[in-house]
């Protein structure tokens, strides 16, 4: 581990990242709630099943998706399945893991929460980015994410 210190330009870069992330996050949050009553996190747990085939996932292929602790996933998801949006039965590949599938009103309430969550991220990320500005920050994300797909998968 470095204890190189940050420079000016690494600090400004670094919170640059975080402000905007996290003000991103928590305003598309305050307006999932204001217009849906649902939090931005149930709605990445929905689209990650609707995007998924046949709109099902292995419960730790989920966890590895959304932002959530595994623990954390299956409390959300035993939410999202005592409100009859998703449906939780064993892997009929190897009957040890567990499968979350969307049920017909987890789609449709999936369907609402989309037109919301696209128009705030257009309003809020892409609206007042340049194409080119979005590709650039894609490429310099890409081996963080990558060097933290590796780190997760060597902890399993």
């Amino acid at each position: 581990m470095s204890s190189k210190k940050i420079t000016a330009e690494e600090d400004k870069s670094w919170r640059s990242f975080l402000h905007a992330s996290t003000r991103i996050t928590s305003l598309l949050d305050d307006e999932m709630r204001a217009a849906h009553g649902e939090r931005l996190a149930d709605f990445d747990v929905l689209s990650n099943l609707a995007e998924s085939p046949n709109t099902e996932m292995r419960m730790s292929e989920l966890a590895d998706q959304t932002l959530f602790s595994r623990s954390r996933l299956s409390y959300t998801v035993s939410q999202l399945e005592s409100r009859g949006l998703v449906r939780r039965t064993k892997d009929e590949r190897d009957r040890r893991g567990v499968t979350a599938s969307l049920t017909p009103a987890g789609v449709a309430l999936h369907r609402r929460l989309a037109v919301t969550h696209v128009a705030g991220i257009r309003r809020v990320f892409l609206d007042p980015t340049s194409v080119k500005s979005r590709s650039e920050l894609a490429d310099a994300l890409a081996p963080i994410l990558e060097m933290l797909e590796n780190a997760n998968d060597k902890s399993r």
